[in-house]
C-alpha cells in the first residue's frame, strides 16, 4: 500500500514524496472495512462467486499532497505490469455480474 510507504518517507524526513504517474489513481479502504466486507459475504457465498466492494478511488497526487502538503512530488514512472487505474468488474466479465448496492458479485 502506498500509504504506509509515504507515511515512512515522511517519518524519515524524506524532501520528496516518488509518484509513478500523475493520472494514477488507487481504491481506498481501511482494513477494518476490508474485513467486515469479507466476514459479512461469508454469509451470502453459496461457492465461486467473487464479491467486489463498491469502494472511492483517489488520485495518487491528491493522497500524496494530503499526507505531505509542503513535500515535492518526482515522477518516478510506472513499474511494470504496474496500471494507472486498476479495474474491479471487467467488460469482459459483465454479463456475468450483479450489481447491488455497496458491491458487486
Amino acid at each position: 500500500s502506498v500509504v504506509p510507504f509515504f507515511k515512512q518517507l515522511i517519518a524519515n524526513g524524506s524532501d520528496h514524496l516518488p509518484i509513478t504517474h500523475k493520472d494514477m489513481t488507487r481504491f481506498w479502504i481501511t482494513l477494518q472495512d476490508g474485513v467486515n466486507f469479507v466476514l459479512k459475504n461469508f454469509s451470502r457465498m453459496y461457492g465461486g462467486e467473487i464479491f467486489v466492494p463498491k469502494i472511492p478511488s483517489v488520485n495518487i497526487i491528491d493522497l500524496a499532497k494530503a499526507y505531505a502538503p509542503n513535500l515535492e512530488l518526482k515522477f518516478i514512472g510506472i513499474r511494470p505490469g504496474e496500471k494507472l487505474h486498476e479495474v474491479m468488474c471487467p467488460a469482459d466479465d459483465s454479463h456475468l455480474t450483479i450489481e447491488f448496492s455497496d458491491h458487486y458479485v
